[in-house]
């Protein structure tokens, strides 16, 4: 049935798939569009549809000459099928997403041209529908991921409390099995349908990415726009956008945990939208001249000043460019940018899965429960600081302010006498007043340490080196502040407790054992945290070093006792200063340049 209101027309119809399922979809036109040719904007939702359809919305779509659908994913409001959220949406035997394009596009109301919006799972959706041969003519994903295993299992790890209640907010708690069953990936397993980093080179949209710093899936959406302006089709690489806000899943909030960011950490992204679509619909506008990279570079809230910190950031890429590392070695108890002078120490801890971490702050807000519980954002750690199974690194006091802008890495040397289990890192701010307040996490499970597509169970109390990368982050340590790190095994609920049996992955698995583990430091085992650091950028001094000779240790460069900016292969590359492999480097210090040798 069609409906006619002043202003536009509306109805909805049934999709028929390859499959016979059929899909609802809801449409709004302009009321003058009888020989009219329309541009499209296309929505792809499992939630209900009310929230899309105010009368806001549509007026604001409709007053522009644009076509509205809004389309739910197989299973939900009125569509067809089986609740399977996005295993039909990409690229598998059933390809929803494209077809739903393609109906579009066969309207005698369509002029081709497509482009979608969302956030949370509409923003999946669009990745995915991207994924296909389709070629949508632009695209605004928003606090989505790229990629679902990995959103789902975090370093090899399963995301308890998001994906189990995001499955029962959308009544689909009967895929958690085969989620499990597919716990350890494959190219050859439904997770490879939405897995955008198999199909980037099909990417040719362009795209503006939108994000926090705090959302659950940052750094799938910070992958996305850096994979697809690398591989992706020549209309994608050149224009991917992505916008980094100091926010959590709802967008625009300046209110995050235990931090209130000033007021110009709101901008409206609703004129970005409007632009956005301007210019690729109708050519109006000139994106051409806009920086690719807009984030909110954060900092101590103890001052009101937004000249260095606080404050937006526009570059060319992310990291942006004039980023190095700088190595922080962990000490007994401390961490500190200089070579241990000590050959080995462990520190021990007993990790008990029937009484696990519990989760203070983090990254698991999805729009589910209240934004303001002590399970999500930017918390202070405190209340863990004494528990034994919490291991803790703090810096001296800087003297002087450290801007942490890209993806920090700890290079982890510990031990277990288990066959797995798991190692848990928080990066934190500590204030001059002892709040400990969490920036940035990372996981892996042991047994992943490879990959996540294989398994490499623990020989029992060996030492291994593990590569735990941390999430993105855009964070300046101010001075008389401290850096700290956190090392633990567990943090419920955001991660299943691993209950070191090394048994296939289970989901609430009663058969627990106990670890020790062990984290070893010294210059045999120089467990360290790289930081990328740019200070450059916001106009904070550089760190300098005074150096008069470099020398290799333990196949990293060291000047001086102190680690150097950067280092490179004889081809020009820059190299990460550890675990070089044989060979010779170059080595740039603000001072010199050294050719050193790896043996």
């Amino acid at each position: 049935m069609m409906i006619f209101i002043i202003g536009w027309i509306h109805f909805k119809a049934d999709v028929i798939m390859s499959d016979g399922t059929p899909l609802k979809v809801y449409v709004w036109l302009p009321d003058d569009t009888i020989n009219k040719k329309l541009s499209t904007l296309l929505v792809r939702t499992p939630y209900d549809t009310l929230g899309l359809i105010d009368s806001s919305t549509i007026s604001t779509i409709i007053s522009n000459n644009l076509a509205y659908v809004v389309n739910p994913l197989r299973g939900y409001w009125g569509s067809g099928g089986i609740r399977s959220p996005f295993l039909n949406d990409g690229w598998g035997p059933n390809q929803d997403g494209k077809e739903i394009a393609l109906w579009i596009t066969n309207q005698h109301w369509s002029n081709d041209s497509i482009c979608t919006f969302g956030g949370s799972a509409l923003g999946f959706a669009q990745y995915f529908l991207e994924g296909t041969d389709f070629d949508l003519t632009c695209a605004v994903p928003s606090v989505a991921g790229f990629s679902m295993y990995y959103e789902v299992f975090y370093g090899g790890e399963f995301r308890k409390f998001i994906t189990e209640n995001w499955l029962s907010a959308v009544n689909a708690t009967m895929w958690l099995d085969t989620i499990e069953k597919y716990a350890v990936y494959s190219d050859n397993s439904p997770w490879a349908w939405i897995n955008g980093y198999l199909r980037t080179y099909q990417f040719n949209a362009p795209m503006l990415h939108i994000t926090g710093w705090f959302d659950a899936f940052t750094d799938g959406a910070i992958s996305a726009f850096k994979h697809i302006k690398f591989y992706g089709g020549p209309r994608a690489k050149n224009y991917q956008y992505i916008i980094i806000g100091p926010w959590m899943h709802f967008l625009n909030r300046d209110t995050v945990g235990d931090l209130i960011f000033p007021s110009n950490s709101k901008i409206d992204l609703e004129v970005y939208h409007f632009y956005w679509f301007l210019y690729w619909f109708k050519g109006i506008g000139d994106w051409n001249s806009i920086k690719r990279v807009k984030f909110y570079l954060m900092g101590d809230l103890s001052t009101n000043d937004t000249t260095k910190w606080n404050k937006w950031i526009e570059t060319d890429d992310f990291p942006p460019n004039g980023t190095y590392y700088q190595t922080w070695f962990l000490f007994k108890d401390s961490i500190k940018v200089q070579y241990p002078n000590y050959q080995k120490d462990s520190l021990v801890y007993f990790y008990n899965s029937n009484n696990p971490v519990p989760t203070i702050g983090g990254f698991d807000f999805i729009g589910l429960y209240n934004p303001d519980s002590i399970l999500f954002g930017p918390r202070n750690l405190n209340p863990i600081n004494n528990r034994s199974d919490v291991v803790i690194f703090t810096s001296d006091i800087l003297n002087e302010p450290l801007a942490v802008i890209g993806q920090p890495i700890l290079y982890l040397y510990a031990s277990s006498n288990r066959f797995d289990t798991d190692f848990i890192v928080l990066l934190a701010d500590v204030y001059p007043d002892g709040r400990s307040i969490l920036i940035s996490e990372g996981v892996l499970k042991a047994r992943h340490r490879n990959g996540v597509d294989r398994e490499d169970l623990l020989n029992p109390n060996q030492i291994y080196l593990f590569t735990i990368k941390l999430r993105n982050t855009a964070y300046v340590f101010n001075k008389n502040h401290r850096i700290r790190i956190y090392i633990t095994s567990s943090k419920y609920p955001s991660y299943e407790p691993n209950p070191n049996n090394g048994g296939p992955f289970k989901r609430n698995d009663p058969n627990k054992l106990i670890a020790i583990n062990s984290i070893w430091t010294g210059n045999l085992y120089p467990s360290a945290i790289v930081l990328p650091v740019n200070n450059s950028i916001v106009g904070l001094g550089e760190i300098t070093y005074k150096t008069k000779t470099c020398i290799i240790k333990n196949r990293m460069a060291i000047c001086d006792n102190e680690i150097p900016n950067y280092v490179y292969d004889l081809n020009g590359r820059l190299v990460r200063n550890m675990n070089l492999k044989k060979g010779v480097y170059l080595v740039r210090t603000p001072n010199k340049l050294f050719k050193v040798i790896v043996p």
